[in-house]
């Protein structure tokens, strides 16, 4: 039976090192981000590799390069390092109620107007409280999650997500539609038939609700000139939209915002796209942080007042 190796004079220091060679790729980098000398970093990768006995990285002139085994190492050193990071948070939260992290991910941010009312909420209340929001699709996102970057995730889920390992409460509905840029040829189209031949910008996501919608806006399939281009960019979304006529489908409330509403328009179409359900996503063996918990009964809060808007009606 193999003897596991002793890793009781490994100190934090020695997977901080890897960590900062992995995202700089190279020992120098790595020594100025660290404020390290190199032969330092050197020294304590070599330690590394010495008592797991494996080669973790590969060094060339480009940089350094993971081996599998180093691969592997990294995620499971990550999810460790982010629970040191996560229980230090906790403590120093415990003791002082205003000085800690709070990382969250979420998909279309701006359409979610309950999270700019609660953050500012919060911070006003507690000032010293840093927040940060990382803005994506579930499939960017939930690898951060899965090893503890993030305390929680809003956005709407796919099929494929396990809920043995995460918690799912929902939050929210809202109404999604089909928008182009204000004089758009297409702008009056009644009908998805008659966009059947529309260049689309949709979001990169894994299977999902957005495969569902695609399978929704073609119910006569794709026309012969349609295109499809795929991405989570805001930015390149708005350019597409203004400049080469590209169709893409938002959630209703977008348009609440002032820049939206000068610039695209809603196409009148007279079928009814499926509603897109947001949920809130933490992982079940995560200890959420106590300003972590206190965002979370905010946005419950806040949730629990919105009205979402349908058809210039409001749904109590």
């Amino acid at each position: 039976m193999a003897t596991l190796p002793d890793i009781s004079h490994l100190k934090i220091n020695h997977f901080k090192v890897f960590e900062a060679l992995i995202a700089h790729g190279s020992i120098q980098a790595a020594a100025e981000v660290l404020h390290q000398t190199q032969a330092s970093v050197k020294r304590s990768i070599k330690e590394l590799e010495t008592t797991l006995g494996v080669t973790l990285v590969i060094h060339g002139k480009g940089g350094v390069v993971l081996t599998d085994i180093g691969q592997m190492f990294e995620t499971r050193m990550n999810l460790v390092l982010n629970e040191i990071q996560r229980s230090v948070d906790e403590i120093k939260q415990i003791k002082n109620y205003q000085d800690g992290t709070v990382v969250f991910g979420c998909s279309h941010l701006k359409t979610l107007k309950v999270l700019p009312d609660v953050v500012e909420r919060v911070q006003k209340k507690y000032p010293k409280v840093r927040i940060s929001i990382h803005e994506g699709q579930q499939s960017e996102l939930m690898p951060s999650l899965q090893i503890g970057k993030l305390d929680f995730f809003i956005g709407i889920l796919s099929n494929g997500i396990s809920f043995e390992e995460y918690v799912e409460e929902p939050l929210l509905t809202c109404q999604y539609c089909v928008i182009a840029r204000k004089d758009h040829p297409l702008a009056h189209a009644t009908s998805l038939v008659e966009l059947r031949n529309a260049k689309w910008y949709l979001p990169l996501a894994v299977p999902g609700y957005y495969n569902f919608l695609e399978a929704i806006i073609f119910p006569e399939g794709q026309g012969s000139e349609c295109s499809i281009l795929r991405g989570n960019s805001i930015a390149v979304g708005e350019r597409l939209l203004l400049e080469a006529d590209y169709l893409s489908i938002v959630p209703l409330p977008m348009f609440n915002l002032n820049f939206v509403k000068n610039q695209f328009c809603i196409i009148p179409i007279k079928e009814s796209l499926p509603d897109g359900h947001y949920s809130l996503i933490y992982r079940k063996q995560g200890f959420l942080t106590p300003l972590a918990k206190l965002l979370i009964d905010e946005i419950r809060i806040e949730c629990g007042k919105k009205v979402i808007y349908r058809d210039n009606k409001t749904d109590k």
